[in-house]
């Protein structure tokens, strides 16, 4: 795929909640890339801060061509719910085969768009591609080589959001499929990682670091201290009856491990 042009058109959906400090740098990584043929869709989740109106400012001063959308009233919702509900209605209006998620915090290196799709058109059983991150501190950026894991026993591990990038037809359906709210402290990324792993098993990791993922203090996984916390401890124990959750629903056996007893007798301990 030597030119851009002749390649399909793919939408980058960027979804924002008071991130006025950072979203001029992600949206700006989407307006440098090296493929052409996408569209934009900024998603704002009714800011409390000036990010709609510095967005705005931002398209109108230098006559860029993305869309912006808005909710008109912010729901008293879990933040999950929220991240889900803002990613559908991005969706909802993309136009592209496929869909590169991005959260306003984080920015994508120029060439990420380039190195996969041309892996999606070369591999038409994925549905999912998943690329590596780059952690940035404020005054510092770190890569990591993840060891992306799922299993149906114990604590998985797998990139974040910014790094996920799915054919749009597939992602339709399975968003119907893992929104349930009896798991209000599980993450979106946990949720479709487990799905293309263990149900559609069409996913696909690129190893190479294409997402710069930053680290800021308010962050939503901010309150999850590793160990050290009762929200930890919750989503912990969350994450293993959504595994069993969805193994059950697709008629596929469960096993409790070792990870899953431990997370259990300190979520009795704690009174949780």
């Amino acid at each position: 795929m030597r030119n851009s042009n002749n390649g399909p058109l793919v939408s980058i959906i960027i979804t924002n909640y008071n991130k006025s400090n950072f979203l001029l740098e992600s949206v700006k990584s989407c307006l440098k890339q090296s493929y052409k043929k996408n569209e934009i869709i900024f998603f704002d989740d009714k800011s409390s801060d000036n990010s709609l109106e510095k967005i705005k400012n931002f398209k109108l001063k230098n006559k860029y061509n993305f869309r912006i959308i808005s909710n008109s009233k912010k729901k008293k919702d879990f933040a999950t719910f929220s991240h889900i509900s803002a990613i559908k209605k991005g969706l909802s209006k993309a136009k592209g085969k496929y869909i590169f998620l991005l959260d306003s915090d984080d920015y994508f290196h120029q060439n990420k768009l380039k190195e996969i799709i041309k892996i999606f058109e070369e591999n038409y059983k994925k549905k999912l591609i998943l690329d590596l991150p780059i952690f940035k501190y404020k005054n510092k950026k770190i890569k990591k080589n993840y060891l992306y894991k799922i299993s149906k026993n114990k604590w998985p591990k797998f990139p974040p959001t910014s790094c996920m990038c799915f054919e749009k037809k597939t992602l339709k359906n399975v968003l119907k499929k893992i929104n349930s709210k009896k798991f209000p402290n599980l993450a979106i990324d946990f949720r479709l990682a487990v799905y293309y792993s263990l149900i559609l098993k069409k996913f696909h990791i690129h190893k190479s670091h294409l997402t710069f993922y930053r680290q800021v203090g308010e962050s939503m996984d901010s309150k999850y201290v590793k160990y050290r916390s009762i929200e930890w401890w919750k989503r912990r124990k969350e994450a293993f009856e959504f595994l069993n959750h969805i193994l059950k629903k697709n008629k596929l056996p469960t096993n409790k491990g070792l990870d899953f007893f431990v997370t259990k007798l300190f979520n009795k301990i704690l009174n949780i």
